[in-house]
């Protein structure tokens, strides 16, 4: 207990002055073991864990503070998803390259061997076409059954030259080819079969079917390997008739024969200067029996420009015949 020295009043518990007089209480050793050294710097508040005011002391600049465990959990478990994501991506990719694997070992093998197989059916099909037109002397061409409904064979769309094989044996384009050497040829099969079967040089019978009719003629194999002599006439030296458009047609008024029918003609051209019409049928070119767009062509291309030549049509019922000049095809 300890009493206040200006009037005597007894100070009760920690006080620090006088209830009565307001004297500051007498400081004792006590008081001084809880002093500090005054810090501008340092925060509020009491040191003394009794107080109201008590602060607890500040942890040391270099001290760590301990990771809650829940924070631990969520990044042992970030960890852990990430591991998983890496795992199933190396998977994907380890399935990714086995497919590729067994893809380039197997899949492309089949493909190589489809991409080889029609490689050399394309090969096959040009060494053919190159046979017939060297050793026969004429192009192929296809046709609608319904044109040959009694017939079947090779249809002849054009000549190689005036000079070919088939050419020399009066074959023209149009014919239908039914028989090579007494032996049937329906199909490139069947023509492919026989053609291999002969030399150059030879001379077979052939059968044909020509508007209606069945005709027999001979001719001679030329060499597989040469195709036959034709001249080479530049664009400037080849003629020009106009014709834009053509289609094979049956047929000429009163006949079974086949020609051709104009569907278009440019304007100002020889074939518009000298009367023709869409719609006409061309039976005859300067003398030579027209039955494809394609011989047809081939025709005006082989005359000189200025040159005349004579046109044999129908118009309607009625037959005419029309001189014309050729133009320049350039």
């Amino acid at each position: 207990m300890t009493n206040c020295q200006a009037c005597g009043t007894e100070i009760i518990g920690r006080d620090r002055f006088c209830r009565n007089c307001g004297v500051p209480v007498a400081v004792s050793v006590v008081d001084l073991d809880d002093t500090r050294r005054f810090n501008p710097a340092a925060p509020p508040g009491s040191q003394d864990p009794a107080n109201a005011f008590y602060t607890p002391p500040a942890a040391y600049p270099g001290a760590q503070a301990s990771v809650p465990s829940c924070q631990t959990g969520k990044i042992s478990k970030k960890l852990f998803q990430r591991k998983l994501t890496w795992m199933v991506m190396f998977s994907l990719l380890s399935l990714a390259i086995m497919a590729g694997y067994i893809g380039l070992r197997f899949t492309p093998r089949s493909q190589a061997g489809m991409a080889s197989h029609a490689e050399q059916a394309e090969v096959d099909r040009r060494y053919y076409e190159e046979g017939v037109q060297n050793a026969l002397g004429f192009k192929q061409g296809t046709f609608i059954a319904a044109e040959f409904p009694e017939v079947r064979g090779i249809f002849i769309n054009s000549l190689m030259s005036d000079d070919s094989p088939a050419a020399l044996a009066n074959i023209q384009a149009g014919d239908l080819m039914m028989e090579l050497n007494d032996q049937a040829v329906r199909n490139d099969s069947e023509l492919k079969q026989v053609l291999n079967s002969l030399k150059a040089g030879m001379e077979v019978p052939v059968k044909l079917y020509r508007d209606g009719a069945q005709i027999t003629t001979r001719m001679k194999i030329a060499d597989r390997s040469f195709p036959p002599l034709q001249p080479k006439v530049e664009p400037r030296d080849q003629g020009f008739l106009g014709i834009e458009d053509s289609n094979r047609r049956c047929c000429a008024p009163g006949t079974r024969v086949w020609g051709i029918e104009i569907e278009q003609i440019h304007d100002n051209s020889p074939i518009d200067l000298f009367g023709l019409k869409p719609g006409d049928f061309i039976a005859e070119f300067n003398g030579h029996p027209i039955r494809t767009p394609n011989e047809f062509n081939r025709r005006i291309r082989a005359v000189k420009p200025r040159s005349k030549v004579k046109l044999k049509f129908y118009r309607g019922n009625t037959e005419q015949v029309v001189e014309v000049i050729m133009g320049h095809r350039w």
